[in-house]
């Protein structure tokens, strides 16, 4: 479980263009306390594999401070996406569609994970 450093990681959404995205390890929509918040709650979580700062990509979502992929292990694309507009977050599942309802807590919106 690990926040995903490498500057060579890139995506292809359909044989659409390729997106690189930027070297993670630095999660530049997260202050230090809540990078600390993910770091140990990616330290406590069984069945995630990463989380890659996905920021980069053509989102058309304006005011967005951070979009965050969560990978389960041996998955090789995103189960959720974590958002921050402001202050807030949000999660989506993948799999469903689902969204979470705000909340001012990275924490809580980590805590709506469901690992297996």
């Amino acid at each position: 479980m690990t926040l995903a450093a490498e500057s060579d990681v890139h995506f292809n959404a359909d044989q659409a263009e390729d997106n690189w995205v930027v070297q993670t390890g630095t999660l530049k929509g997260l202050d230090s306390a809540d990078r600390k918040i993910l770091s140990e709650w990616l330290d406590a979580v069984e069945g995630i594999d990463t989380v890659l700062d996905l920021a980069v990509r053509p989102w058309n979502i304006v005011g967005a401070g951070a979009i965050f992929g969560v990978f389960e292990t041996g998955k090789d694309r995103a189960s959720w996406l974590i958002v921050r507009y402001g202050q807030r977050w949000t999660l989506a599942r993948c799999s469903d569609g689902f969204v979470s309802d705000v909340s001012i807590s990275l924490e809580d919106v980590l805590g709506l994970i469901d690992t297996p």
